[in-house]
């Protein structure tokens, strides 16, 4: 045993220490434990740097003790590292509290306020929601939508309505508004299909209604979602002559779950085929929109798009229905709005055509818009003419940003563009969510994989690529992640928590990023051609795959002597009567029924040794004599036969 060590020199006696601390000993050994600091057996003293440790220690315990119970201010969503400097505590802790409630989440995601909350309260902090720490950072569709629910009503004012034109195609939403605005855009249609969301306004009894058309072929889904996020109230158009077709449906279950009022435009009553009342009761049956005269709630106007019948009276229920809820909006502040569409022009450059929301978007105003910088230089209305402002509900085309946006991002006007410049370098992610659990019934091997790749359309292609190879009747595909760039530190923790693989199609791995990966046994599989790495991934699904069962039939024994028998191990001699044996087959016992020619299933069992006239052997052809032991069920007699056979795991193959 080493001798304990009596330090005198520059030291404090541990008795002294807690003395003066007014600790216990058991207080002591657990901060020692916290910083660290090992005691050796019999050690009565600790040197100068260990006591320093310890004051420093108790003091940041003291500070962060007199912090809890106050009242701190957090975001409605906020970054995790953000988080964990409010709570003044390693990111890390804050990491492991939101695993320990179900959100598997990274340094750079972000969580909601109740999230955060539930958090904080864990550690003894009360907390309040502030709404206008959000527009410190880039914003997302969550960060805006926050934002504009928590605007005070008192510095509020009247705002047009955004109404959103939805339906299916070629049941007339742009001859619509052709005949709501006049200009007849509907024969630049190519194919009959809009092809971009496109923003009007239009007067009716002097007051201004904001129109958004949306695509109504299939393939523009998420532009027609989009559109019905934007909108105060949706026109759902259906033709009297065609009724409710699948983009109906659809169109109607995303204003539904938007939460956007429906006006319901039946269409082309002028048709000789035109059955307005068979459309109301498919509308009523099929989209539960039950018609006003039929004591529902769903207000219904029959048109004629075409000769231009019935649109004052659409136009006069989209505005009663506005006046229900009247839209409101802060007028007097920074705008923030959407990107309804974007463009780039080969005269005037990238384009965007907004949305806003709030405030007032002016001339000369440094915005940002998702990744894209830029100053207004120009704006023009919906007609092209030039305008110096845009307020609430009013659709602008900007010119002066950097390069063109994507469709959905939010704009917002920053102080400066140094400010513009920074927000747009920011990582920006959406709100973090719980993982799905795996159903506990669900026996599907489960696949969970992080993707970056050097731009959108590659990581659009690998992920439907991947969705489409994947068999989910077999396996359980999970994407966990998919963004655009190199993979970092964040891409690792996240693959570490969810148990995936990193696929890195033509991006980098940073050096530290890597050595982080190898630490936490993370892999990470980089490709520079598509094909292979769909190589890559059937291998990873073939991998997981289930097995089947194939059996294959041997032969049969007739036993002849049992020598020895116990409830889990039979020896016993037998005559090779069809096929052969084989050591490490299976057997299935058979016994016949007396006074019938039936047979009964005994037992079964697994042959681990063999031998022949006193020597063992392997296998033994018909007509061998042999003695076999047995382990497995059942009692086994004279007479009975052994089914042998042999099972083999054979795992399924994916179909090409």
């Amino acid at each position: 045993m080493a001798k304990p060590k009596f330090r005198t020199r520059n030291t404090t006696k541990i008795a002294d220490l807690l003395a003066e601390l007014r600790l216990t000993e058991n207080q002591l050994y657990t901060i020692l434990r916290e910083v660290n600091i090992r005691l050796e057996e019999g050690q009565k003293n600790l040197d100068q740097q260990e006591v320093g440790r310890i004051r420093a220690h108790l003091k940041e315990q003291a500070r962060k003790q007199e912090l809890r119970g106050q009242e701190i201010s957090l975001p409605s969503i906020v970054k995790v590292t953000d988080l964990a400097k409010a709570l003044e505590i390693p990111v890390g802790e804050v990491l492991g509290a939101l695993l320990k409630n179900g959100v598997v989440a990274t340094l750079n995601d972000d969580v909601d306020y109740d999230t955060a909350a539930i958090i904080a309260e864990e550690l003894g902090y009360q907390t309040q929601e502030d709404v206008a720490k959000l527009e410190e950072d880039v914003l997302t569709p969550e960060k805006l939508e926050e934002i504009l629910k928590k605007e005070d009503p008192k510095d509020q004012e009247l705002r047009p309505p955004v109404v959103t034109i939805m339906g299916h195609v070629d049941h007339g939403k742009t001859t619509l508004l052709d005949s709501i605005r006049s200009a007849n855009v509907a024969a630049s249609e190519a194919g009959g299909i809009t092809q971009a969301i496109s923003s009007y306004q239009a007067k009716y009894k002097s007051r201004v209604i904001t129109f958004i058309d949306t695509p109504g072929h299939e393939t523009f889904e998420f532009m027609r979602k989009r559109g019905a996020s934007l909108a105060d109230i949706a026109i759902l158009v259906v033709a009297a002559d065609d009724g409710v077709k699948p983009q109906t449906k659809e169109a109607a279950a995303h204003a539904k779950e938007a939460g956007v009022p429906i006006v319901v435009a039946i269409n082309k009553i002028d048709k000789p085929e035109a059955n307005i009342d068979r459309v109301k009761k498919e509308l009523a049956e099929q989209l539960d929109l039950l018609p006003e005269e039929w004591g529902g709630k769903t207000v219904m106007a029959p048109i004629s798009a075409l000769k231009k019948q019935g649109i004052d009276e659409l136009l006069e229920l989209v505005l009663l229905t506005a006046d229900i809820t009247p839209p409101k909006a802060v007028t007097d502040r920074p705008a923030l709005g959407s990107v309804v569409e974007s463009m780039l022009d080969r005269h005037l450059g990238p384009l965007a055509t907004v949305l806003v929301h709030t405030g007032t978007l002016n001339v000369g105003d440094d915005v940002v818009a998702g990744r894209v910088v830029g100053r207004v230089r120009r704006l023009s209305d919906w007609r092209g003419k030039n305008v110096q402002k845009a307020t609430p509900s009013m659709p602008v085309t900007i010119v002066g940003l950097k390069d063109v946006p994507n469709a959905g991002d939010i704009l917002q006007v920053v102080e400066a563009r140094a400010e513009a410049t920074a927000k747009a370098a920011r990582p920006g992610r959406g709100v973090v969510k719980s993982l799905a659990k795996a159903d506990e019934d669900d026996e599907r091997s489960g696949l969970a994989l992080v993707i970056k790749a050097d731009s959108h359309g590659s990581l659009e292609a690998l992920t439907q690529t991947i969705r489409a190879m994947v068999p989910e009747n077999l396996i359980r595909l999970t994407i966990v992640r998919a963004d655009v760039g190199n993979v970092s530190d964040s891409d690792v923790l996240t693959a570490k928590a969810a148990g995936a693989v990193i696929y890195a199609f033509n991006t980098n791995v940073g050096g530290m990023s890597q050595r982080l990966a190898t630490q936490e046994h993370v892999p990470i599989k980089r490709f520079d051609v598509i094909y292979r790495l769909s190589e890559d991934i059937r291998k990873e699904v073939e991998e997981r795959l289930p097995f089947d069962l194939v059996r294959e039939d041997l032969g049969r024994l007739k036993v002849l002597k049992v020598f020895f028998s116990t409830p889990k191990k039979k020896i016993v001699g037998g005559e090779v009567a069809e096929g052969k044996v084989e050591i490490g087959a299976k057997i299935v016992t058979w016994r016949n029924v007396e006074g019938s020619k039936e047979r009964e299933r005994i037992g079964s069992g697994e042959i681990k040794e063999m031998q022949r006239e006193k020597t063992a052997v392997k296998s033994a052809a018909r007509g061998d004599q042999v003695g076999i032991t047995v382990e497995g069920k059942g009692k086994i007699k004279e007479g009975d036969v052994l089914e042998i056979y042999k099972e083999e795991k054979v795992r399924k193959q994916m179909t090409s």
